[in-house]
């Protein structure tokens, strides 16, 4: 199924082709768009424009990263892009994912393999597993764990990770943290909600090992 939109701006009308799920050959070849030869995908540059200068794809079909907020926030940028006259380039850091599994699954920022990649440095990690209350007063057993990064020469949260209850709604806020860049000492210096299981990654207290970095980064935006 093909669906054909069409936007008007003050100066140009744009049809867009809409392909929920693009049949083989892909229909945009006809026009020249170029597509990766592994993966399919349309290939697109910062701004999401294709090789075709009049050509713009976002989402899925650009295997960039195949999540539905994640193609929001590229449509977004590319209404800045075309109609409010800012070149916008969608920004892929500190994006949250989570698994919505039992127990769910909930990450954001570098995992431990990736920060030592990256980072120069000592990175503390601190790792947490408990009942939550509510487990407690029911006589479950399930579990809840909780990790965190710290990069110590600047103090930042590089990563966060949990596996328990509600650990989809803890990492938007977490995500907003870590894009300000919070250090551990602001986490430190946070009053959580009491009883919660968000309250634990803001009285992570005693490191669990150190890892060295092997990467360059030192500081800024990662």
């Amino acid at each position: 199924m093909v669906h054909d939109t069409i936007y008007s701006s003050p100066k140009h009308t744009h049809h867009f082709h809409l392909f929920p799920h693009p049949p083989s050959p892909h229909p945009t070849q006809s026009v020249g768009v170029a597509l990766d030869p592994t993966t399919r995908a349309i290939v697109v540059d910062q701004y999401s424009r294709t090789n075709v200068p009049s050509i713009f794809a976002i989402g899925d079909v650009t295997d960039r990263m195949a999540l539905t907020p994640v193609a929001l926030m590229e449509a977004k940028a590319l209404v800045k892009t075309m109609w409010l006259n800012t070149p916008t380039v969608p920004d892929y850091h500190e994006i949250p994912t989570a698994v919505f599994c039992q127990p769910p699954v909930g990450t954001v920022g570098l995992t431990e393999e990736a920060a030592v990649e990256t980072l120069e440095g000592d990175i503390d990690v601190y790792v947490t597993k408990f009942r939550a209350l509510k487990q407690t007063l029911t006589g479950r057993e399930e579990k809840t764990m909780m990790k965190m990064l710290v990069h110590v020469p600047t103090d930042r949260v590089v990563g966060v990770h949990m596996v328990g209850a509600y650990a989809g709604e803890i990492m938007t806020p977490m995500a907003v943290a870590l894009k300000c860049g919070a250090t551990k000492k602001q986490f430190d210096e946070t009053v959580g909600v009491h009883p919660s299981s968000s309250e634990e990654f803001v009285t992570l207290s005693t490191k669990t090992r150190t890892v060295v970095g092997k990467g360059k980064w030192v500081g800024g935006r990662l």
